[in-house]
Parts: C-alpha cells; structure tokens; sequence
C-alpha cells in the first residue's frame, strides 16, 4: 500500500518522488498526461523534428544529479557559448563560461566594457553564492522557528559575512533594483546591457526598470551555479532529462502511473486521507502535489477545507503568465547577421537590441496585448545534437517575451497568428530569410500552458517570481515550508521555494519537509 501520493509528474514531484522513496517511503506519481516530464518535455513538432515543447534550459542541481546518478542515464552535452546577441550592422556579442576569454571578445566594443565584464561576473557568482546557500534549507517558519532554520539562517549569515563590506552592501542593494539601473551603472553598450538583463526578466511580469528584476537574475545566477556553473545540454532534450530522473525514481521504489487524474484531495478533519483519481479513491495520509499552489488548493480541494482568509490569499496570490513559446521546424540553420559560425548559436541567442526596446515590448503585457517588436530569447538545441532533425535540418525553441495570459480585444486563435507573426518578422530582422526555412510552427501561449499543463494563468514558474512572493512569501508568508494549512498535504512545485529555473530543489526540500521526523536519508 502507497503511503504517499504524489501529484503530477514534472521534474520536481520526480525529484521528490525519488528521496520520499529513499527515505523509505512508498509513493505512488500520479499523472494526467501519457508521459512523465510536465514542462520539461521533448516534443515531435513535425515529421522528424524534435523540440523541447515548452521548457529549453536545464539547470538541475549538481547535488541531485549525482544522488539520482543522473549521467550514466543521460549524457550532458557541454556548449562552446553561453549566449549571442546578433547585431544589424557588426560582430555579435558572443559570451562563453569562461569569463577571461568573454572579456577578450567583448574588446571591440570597448575596453571598459570588456574589463567591466570580468568584474561584473566575480561579483555576481559572490552574491549569487550567498543566494545559493538558501537553496539548502527550507525557509525558515517565521512563528516559531526550529533549531533546523536556524542552523539554515546561520549557515546563510556566516556566507553573507564573508563577503565583506563592499559586496554585502552591494547585495542588500541589488536585492530590490531594477536590473537595467544595474546594467547602466556596469556597462556603456546598450546591446550587452540588454543581453545581460535578459536572464532577470524571462518569465516575470517585469520589464527592465521594475524593482526586484535585479533579484530574479540573482536567483537564476545562483541556481546556475548549483548546477555547476556551465552551459549544458541533455542529448535528447529535458525530456531526456525528466526521463532520466522518473527510471531513478521508480528504482528507488517509487511507483509511477501516467493517464491518471487527479481531480481531488479528500480532506476530514483538517487532514488529508486520500485523492480520488480517475473516479477512483486511493486512500492515503500523505499528499505532495506538484502543481501550482492555486490549482492544489483551490481545484483539488473542496473550498469549505480552507480557512477564508487562507483562502482569499492563495486567490490573491499572482501568477499570470507572460510568456509564449514558439517551436520552428526549420529546413536548414538560419543565417544570422554577422555570425560567423554554428557555435556561436550553440547556447541562448538574443534578440532585443537595448534596454528600451525591452521595456516597449514590456509595456504592451502591461496592457494585455502581444508585443508588436517582441524580445526573443531563442536556443536551436539541434546544433549540438544532431538527432533531433533530420541531417542539415533543425528546430528552434523560442520564448517570445511578451504574451498575455487574456489577450485584450482578440481571441486566442488571433493572439497566437499575431505573435507567430511579429515572432518571425522580428527574427527575419536579425536572421534575414528565415521565414522560408520554416518548415512547421508551434505556438503556444500562457493559456495553453494553463489547459495542457494545469499551470494556473499559465505562469512558467507557477507564480511570479516577486519579492513580496519569494524566499519566506513564497507562495505566502507563514507557509514558505512546503506544508500547506491542511495537515498532510504539502507543495513541492515551483511555486515553492526557491522557485522555477528547472533545477529541482523545490521538490528535495518538500520531500525533506515530508520525511523529516525520523527518516534514516539524508536529503
């Protein structure tokens, strides 16, 4: 009999699925899709063609990698750049891990830029550091914490401490800036600026002068650097990946069930007693969901559970999505504006030329309407692995900033041609001809990561990464520790702490959360 069941089949319930069962637990995954993997999938979009459907970067934890043995089940693929931003009318800024070597490249636009970058990347793998010690340990219970939060607190001030004084002010004045105040303070070129910001913005309802987006690219700094500080690719795709990590839980002893429904959580007495799934009940005291905190709390479970005030705050808790994603099959690689060669291409490419070409298509999400000259955060994974199209063929994988959850004034339908066509005429701009490689074309908006992923308002990291909804607040202040107000039901998606980026400590720490009274593995 299953002690524990485990809602959905996304890479963090996998994760959890995998230390629950470590720590002598028997979970039962419960999956509506045919497949394992939720966002983190690989998709046939045309005949021959395979693309990662809806997320394209990889930042798993070393920690829980080595622990599921996830390289002799998948092989990482190391990229020759970490990210290119093209240019109309010169070089394209290409940046590589190696921070010595991007400074090199970065000379033609002027030696206090390139000498800028090098200072900029210690600083930001310093503060990022600090970050990362958060990722440990659950947040800390603000009423009454244990002798465990305070050890994780400790552990975090002891690293904040040994930054010293000039980097731990800058820190604390990071935490809330606008990352454009912060990349006009580091750099003259407007198009590095923009190339650099990009990671703090993707995904949020934040344009480049919003306060806390500084915050956001700390995080997802802090979580590469969890992942080992490299550009990486799975062979295969994340769907590779999250296949990869469910074989590891089911070897644990974790049962995995695809095709199954969850449609509630029965509660009696404050307290969790089992799901019924498929019209059917499974009885059980323990439930980690890996969906978003407002589908667990406001779909799965019946209303009269909830006290009201709990209640209106997880209705209140904001999770609109802003991102679309383009999928392209393509009939050969797209010339890209003074590129010299595919491996410059290899990692992210950017397109969105200066701070203020981010902020205009930033105000259009503002509004509910697509942007007209959206900002593209683009990955052709098919350059490094070749079998995901056929030969001299590609794919594709773009996120097209900025999409709204309800489009103002248009339908669906019509919303999707508008932004597949300002996606492909702003990519025709940097990459001219592109429109007749494209062999098929995938659109999917924040709605459809709402109906196909049960994400929702369709919002990629399950809630917006604020600052008033981060860290402690993450989803809501008073319940940052995985356990929800019902007594054996718990959250282990991104919509817990530390949020998003595919890393997989959400669902770690919320399996710690369920074991910790007397499991013999250490999380």
């Amino acid at each position: 009999m299953h002690d524990v069941v485990v809602i959905g089949a996304g890479h963090n319930a996998l994760v959890a699925a995998f230390y629950l069962a470590k720590a002598g637990r028997r979970p039962l995954v419960l999956e509506k899709q045919p497949h394992v993997g939720g966002g983190a999938v690989t998709a046939e979009i045309h005949a021959g063609f395979r693309c990662p459907r809806f997320s394209h970067e990889v930042l798993i934890d070393k920690r829980i990698a080595g622990d599921l043995h996830l390289e002799s089940h998948v092989e990482f693929i190391p990229l020759p750049a970490l990210a290119c931003a093209p240019s109309l009318d010169g070089d394209p800024i290409v940046l590589r891990d190696d921070i010595a070597g991007s400074a090199t490249s970065l000379r033609p636009l002027g030696a206090k830029d390139a000498d800028a970058y090098a200072a900029f990347r210690t600083a930001v793998e310093q503060l990022a550091s600090v970050i990362a010690t958060t990722f440990d340990s659950p947040p800390p219970d603000i009423d009454d914490p244990t002798a465990r939060d305070l050890w994780g607190l400790l552990k975090a001030g002891r690293r904040f401490r040994s930054l010293g004084t000039r980097d731990s002010y800058r820190l604390l004045r990071w935490l809330s800036m606008p990352i454009g105040d912060l990349m006009i303070e580091w750099f003259d070129n407007d198009r590095l600026r923009a190339l650099l910001a990009g990671p703090g913005l993707s995904g949020t309802m934040l344009g480049p002068r919003s306060a806390g987006s500084s915050l956001v690219f700390l995080l997802r700094e802090a979580s590469r650097l969890r992942a080992g500080g490299r550009s990486l690719r799975v062979r295969g795709g994340p769907g590779a990946l999250t296949t990869a990590i469910s074989a590891a839980a089911h070897e644990a002893g974790a049962e995995i069930r695809t095709g199954v429904s969850v449609e509630r959580v029965l509660v009696a007495n404050n307290r969790v007693t089992g799901v019924v799934a498929n019209g059917q009940e499974i009885p059980c005291a323990t439930v980690l969901s890996g969906l978003d905190p407002r589908s667990t709390l406001l779909s799965l479970v019946d209303p009269a559970a909830l006290a009201p005030e709990f209640a209106t705050r997880i209705r209140n808790y904001r999770g609109s999505g802003t991102v679309a994603k383009v999928n392209l099959a393509l009939a050969s690689l797209p010339a890209f504006r003074g590129v010299p060669d595919s491996n410059a291409l290899a990692g992210h490419i950017h397109i969105g030329p200066e701070l203020d070409y981010l902020e205009r298509a930033f105000d259009c999400i503002k509004y509910g309407e697509v942007s007209t000259f959206p900002w593209l955060d683009i990955t052709i994974p098919s350059i490094a692995d070749e079998a995901l199209a056929p030969k001299g063929a590609h794919v594709a994988s773009i996120y097209t900033h900025y999409a709204p959850f309800v489009p103002r004034g248009a339908s669906q339908d019509v919303a999707k041609d508008m932004l597949l066509h300002n996606t492909l005429g702003t990519l025709d701009t940097y990459a001219p001809g592109v429109r007749s490689l494209v062999v098929a074309a995938e659109v999917l908006m924040p709605a459809d990561l709402h109906t196909q992923l049960g994400l929702s308002g369709g919002h990629m990291f399950h809630g917006e990464l604020a600052l008033d909804q981060l860290f402690t607040m993450r989803p809501l202040l008073g319940h940052a520790g995985y356990a929800t107000p019902i007594r054996g039901l718990f959250l282990c998606g991104a919509g817990t702490h530390p949020g998003g980026f595919m890393t997989g400590t959400s669902g770690r720490l919320a399996a710690r959360a369920v074991t910790r009274r007397g499991s013999a593995y250490t999380l």
